[in-house]
Parts: structure tokens; sequence; C-alpha cells
């Protein structure tokens, strides 16, 4: 089933652009726990033989951090328009710029995490 769940996660991956703060969580195929869960359930599993995977593993779950709830993500939408030019929210830009601190700090979080599966 941890496989299962992974492999959904990583063909929502596969589709998203890369470097984007706030992703709607209703994005995500399965839960947040569920992926946490399926990512800690192989990389425990897996023996020293696949490293690779291993880094794929820890970069999705870093990367989980990103996904955000879908009015957040909404948000953070707006005020990257507002920032970049090409909306006219203004209201939204300081409040999209604490959820992308937030984003931030939830993966620095999840790097530190991850160091003892290295």
């Amino acid at each position: 089933m941890a496989t299962k769940v992974v492999s959904d996660y990583g063909k929502v991956l596969s589709l998203v652009e890369p470097g984007v703060y706030g992703l709607p969580e209703s994005l995500l195929p399965h839960t947040r726990e569920s992926i946490r869960f399926a990512i800690f359930t192989l990389l425990r599993e897996l023996g020293p033989d696949h490293p690779e995977v291993k880094e794929g593993l820890r970069q999705g779950f870093v990367y989980l951090a990103q996904f955000v709830a879908d009015d957040d993500a909404e948000l953070v939408s707006r005020g990257q328009a507002s920032v970049a030019g090409t909306g006219a929210d203004d209201a939204s830009a300081e409040p999209a710029m604490r959820i992308i601190n937030r984003i931030k700090l939830d993966m620095e979080r999840a790097v530190e995490e991850m160091r003892d599966y290295l």
C-alpha cells in the first residue's frame, strides 16, 4: 500500500511546476499524513542498495510542505500575482508572504526530519 501511495504522490509531483509555493492540498491523491507514513515506511524498509530511491523519497517528503489548504494556496496565488504586477489584489501580498514563510519553515523542519534517513 505504501508503494501505491508514494507512486500516486509522485505522479502529482511530476505535474507541478518546480519552485512554486503554496500548491493546493486538493491536488494530493491521499492525505498528507498517509503520504508521510508511506514515505517513512518505504525509507525504513529500503536497504542501503537503493540510495537514489531513498533520496527521491526524502525530496518528496520535503516537498510535501509545499501543499497547503486550498484557501491558503489561492491567497498565495493572488499575492504572488499582485507582487508580479499581474494582479490587482494588493491586500493579498502580505498574507501570502506569511504563508510562503511558513512553507519555507515547514520545509526546513522536514529536511531536519529526513536527516535520520541518510
